[in-house]
């Protein structure tokens, strides 16, 4: 990657990281995945109470994570824009692979000290 990312861009990239870096929020942001959807929806998907729920909407929806949209009675949430998810996907890819590599170094290397479980002693 060639291109450098401004001061501005990196101080607007860290408060939307923050936004999800919590563990319910990241979970918010992918139960909405595959659309919008209303809180109840969400709460559940997510496995927590639609006021839990609403306050971390409330949060993602003021720092642009998330757009909503009252549609009668309900108010549906969703992603506002589809280029956060695929730059979700591809950090957990990018994850993932890390985490692999990680594993296979580790169980290449020789570890000191320690015996083999199917060794004889």
């Amino acid at each position: 990657m060639n291109k450098r990312i401004s001061d501005a861009s990196c101080e607007m990239l860290g408060t939307f990281f923050a936004t999800l870096a919590h563990a319910t929020r990241m979970r918010i942001f992918c139960a909405l995945q595959l659309g919008a959807k209303t809180v109840t929806e969400i709460a559940n998907d997510a496995g927590i109470s639609i006021t839990n729920a609403s306050q971390h909407l409330r949060l993602m929806r003021d720092r642009g994570a998330v757009l909503a949209e009252k549609r009668a009675q309900s108010v549906y949430y969703r992603i506002a824009d589809p280029c956060f998810m695929e730059a979700a996907v591809l950090i957990s890819k990018a994850l993932s692979q890390s985490y692999r590599r990680s594993a296979e170094q580790t169980s290449a290397r020789p570890r000191q000290g320690t015996r083999s479980l199917l060794q004889p002693t």
